[in-house]
């Protein structure tokens, strides 16, 4: 089963990045740019999220959280920008059982993730326009766990790059590779936790440029 999801996953992905570059081919990416706003709507998924807060019956084992979000780039020059991104994350769960006290803990974990920054983008080849990126933020933790609930802000940072496949001079697909470095909410006060997480983030969306 694992072999054919696989193969049913590497399908999908050449079916639609097949289609992005047929649809492309008829589009074309604007020289200039300067003086424009694009508006990002995207899904997100966050890779490896995990925490060790010194107290195992709190501990979160690496796993993918997903979320959707959307982004807002002024493009201040054909090859520089400004932008912001808003991403919310569905809620994380983790479940510790202690069989042989007769105790389950489970802990669940809600991010809302803020990162404001610039961004350096080519000429465009093509449909493509390719970008690199970096910026600083906060994430916003909401734990719930068999202890009550707590919550916080920490601060955020993230750099990767990307590349938006332009359909038209107004509408593109966004596709994104980031690591993102997030600090951790001390839960605990005790020896042994993780002050801050790092992850790699992929984002899929779809552009309008104004």
């Amino acid at each position: 089963m694992g072999k054919q999801s696989a193969v049913r996953g590497l399908f999908t992905l050449a079916l639609v990045g097949a289609l992005i570059v047929c649809f492309a081919a008829n589009g074309f990416a604007e020289d200039e740019i300067a003086g424009t706003t694009e508006v990002t709507a995207y899904y997100q998924q966050y890779r490896d999220f995990s925490f060790k807060t010194g107290e195992s019956s709190l501990d979160f084992a690496p796993g993918k959280l997903g979320g959707v979000g959307f982004s807002v780039a002024r493009n201040l020059a054909d090859w520089f920008a400004l932008w912001t991104q808003l991403t919310v994350y569905g809620n994380h769960k983790q479940v510790t059982d202690y069989s042989y006290y007769g105790v389950q803990y489970e802990n669940s974990v809600r991010l809302i993730n803020n990162l404001e920054g610039i961004r350096y983008q080519t000429k465009p080849y093509g449909p493509f326009r390719f970008y690199g990126k970096a910026g600083a933020g906060f994430t916003y933790y909401s734990f719930g766990t068999g202890y009550g609930d707590v919550s916080g802000t920490r601060f955020s940072a993230g750099y990767g790059g990307g590349a938006d496949v332009w359909l038209n001079k107004r509408i593109g697909v966004a596709l994104d590779v980031s690591q993102i470095l997030n600090g951790l909410p001390n839960l605990t006060d005790l020896d042994g936790r993780e002050s801050v997480d790092s992850g790699m983030v992929y984002t899929a969306g779809l552009t309008f440029r104004f």
